[in-house]
């Protein structure tokens, strides 16, 4: 199993001129602050750079905040940067490895590869899919919203995937590992091989009985009227989509005329930030602090605010070469668009196009039938059935050795291993949070919503052991990579202070070996965490105007080429 631990995360909001930098302890650490400091945010931010999409408040999701979180992998460093809908993956040396502009398309595959996150989930409307990145999260994350009330919830649009929460479980719990899905992915190509081939078989053999029994009184007259007005169809649909081909052609032209435009004033721009700070740079190592003018001689200061002043323009071209970029790829992407349809269009006119070159070809058909041989026409057809009879037999043979396959990952001996993992270790900690109310047998199902099984101040403290269950069985039994646990405002349902007190040493004592915790509380009720600790204090500012410049000068670098 691969081991993630995240060290640092940056925010940035160029709208409010603001921007928050965060690191983090390997081990364990506390972002401690009273009620709309910005914890949640913070923590919700995390996910939000890797893809998933938490509840985020109005106020911070209305500041447009760029994010990166550089991460370790396995001891490989890497970068996620997130702008809007756009991703960029960076290695340890800082080099761009990918850009993405659809997580379910894109990035999710890339993120399946890299986390061995490799299960095949069934979606509402469209077969089997490899799950965004919110079904790889979804165990590690208690938010401070549904998680207190509902388990495996933390994200928003999870009902895309039928039967989310039993599918999520089967897998994070190692039930069914990424061998389990990989061996399903194989038999699912065999069955489509062996369902085609049938279909044609099927279709070859009632072919060659007839054949048999009626080639020779096959009557292979055309009727020439019904070719005519065939013909005539299909020429006037052609000459429709030569217009629509025209059009195609008039709008991509205009773009192409824009997006040159652009190119331009892109280049006028990068010009500008070239001269700029070789300005900034002669001014600051060159020239003395009064220049002489060589004509007139007067004499100019070259001062420090002359030399900002020529930064300021650098960093405002900048700015704008950003914003040229993203209205440079909204014209691309009406581009590609328009191209798309060009093709289709073409396509179109391909098939018409072949449709009468065979039309033409089939008053030529009963020559061609006519001369050859009745025995050689049932010899052809004899073979492919043949051919396609061997290759029914092989598929089959690999389908059901593959069958046998999957039956051992969901062997009876390995399931009743897992599910007694998790019935002791849950049943273990109810009785250290004091939840003294469920039998094992309300809970003995490894999908049973512990939820519904408590009430009132009990149920935090059944879902907290629920969910320390499920860190620890993933550790032991899950097949992808292992992130950091993140629970955020455990005090729920005002618990009496013995129940915090046993809470907050509940989670101090419990976190798995060789994990990392990230903490969120608002008050720590007299526990030593004893780790690092984030302090937040001012209300509805997580993010700060003194940390603007420190880290848009990491990010802008990135950004830019984010929107190249």
């Amino acid at each position: 199993m691969k081991k993630l631990y995240i060290s640092e995360m940056l925010l940035l909001s160029q709208k409010e001129k603001k921007a928050k930098r965060v690191s983090f302890d390997k081990h364990r650490t506390l972002i401690y602050g009273k009620n709309h400091t910005g914890k949640s945010s913070l923590i919700k931010s995390i996910y939000r750079t890797f893809g998933a999409e938490p509840l985020l408040n109005a106020k911070f999701k209305n500041a447009n905040v760029t994010s990166l979180v550089k991460f370790e992998l396995d001891d490989t460093k890497y970068q996620i940067l997130r702008d809007g809908k756009r991703f960029a993956i960076y290695d340890a040396n800082n080099t761009l490895i990918q850009i993405f502009d659809s997580v379910t398309k894109e990035l999710a595959p890339f993120l399946s590869e890299l986390f061995d996150f490799n299960p095949l989930f069934q979606s509402q409307n469209s077969g089997f899919i490899i799950p965004p990145p919110a079904y790889l999260l979804l165990p590690y994350y208690v938010d401070q919203d549904e998680s207190w009330s509902k388990s495996w919830s933390s994200f928003k649009s999870l009902q895309q995937i039928k039967s989310y929460r039993n599918q999520c479980i089967f897998y994070h719990s190692g039930i069914r590992p990424n061998k389990y899905y990989e061996t399903k992915k194989d038999i699912d190509i065999y069955l489509k091989a062996i369902e085609e081939t049938e279909k044609e078989q099927k279709l070859t053999g009632k072919i060659l009985e007839d054949v048999k029994s009626k080639l020779s009184q096959t009557n292979f007259n055309i009727n020439i009227d019904e070719f005519k007005k065939e013909i005539t169809a299909l020429l006037t649909e052609l000459e429709s989509l030569k217009k629509k081909e025209d059009n195609l052609k008039s709008d991509l032209h205009d773009l192409y005329h824009l997006k040159a435009s652009y190119d331009a004033q892109i280049n006028i721009v990068k010009q500008a930030i070239l001269e700029s700070h070789k300005d900034l740079e002669f001014a600051s190592k060159k020239l003395p602090e009064v220049v002489g003018c060589p004509t007139c001689g007067a004499e100019y200061e070259n001062s420090f605010s002359e030399r900002f002043e020529i930064a300021q323009d650098e960093q405002k071209s900048k700015d704008l070469l950003i914003e040229l970029q993203k209205e440079l790829k909204e014209i691309e992407d009406k581009i590609t668009f328009e191209n798309k349809k060009l093709n289709s269009t073409l396509s179109e006119v391909s098939k018409i196009d072949k449709i009468l070159q065979e039309k033409k070809g089939n008053l030529k058909l009963k020559d061609v039938i006519e001369s050859s041989g009745k025995n050689q026409i049932k010899t052809i057809f004899t073979e492919r059935y043949d051919s396609l009879q061997k290759s029914l037999v092989e598929n089959t043979l690999q389908k059901e050795k593959l069958e046998k396959r999957l039956k051992e990952f969901e062997s009876k001996k390995r399931k009743e291993e897992i599910v007694g993992f998790y019935r002791t270790k849950l049943t273990s900690f109810l009785k250290k949070l004091d939840v003294h109310s469920l039998t094992e047998d309300e809970y003995k199902s490894i999908t049973t919503k512990i939820e519904a099984k408590e009430t009132g101040s009990s149920r935090p403290r059944a879902l907290i052991a629920y969910y320390f269950t499920f860190f620890h069985l993933m550790k032991k039994f899950s097949s992808s990579a292992y992130f950091p646990l993140i629970v955020d405002s455990p005090n729920q349902q005002d618990q009496d202070i013995e129940h915090i007190d046993k809470i907050m040493k509940f989670i101090q004592e419990n976190q798995p070996k060789d994990s990392q915790l990230i903490l969120g509380l608002a008050e720590t009720y007299g526990v030593d965490f004893k780790c690092k600790t984030i302090t937040l204090t001012e209300k509805y500012s997580l993010l700060q105007k003194t940390e603007y410049n420190d880290v848009h000068n990491e990010i802008i670098d990135k950004l830019s080429e984010l929107w190249k």
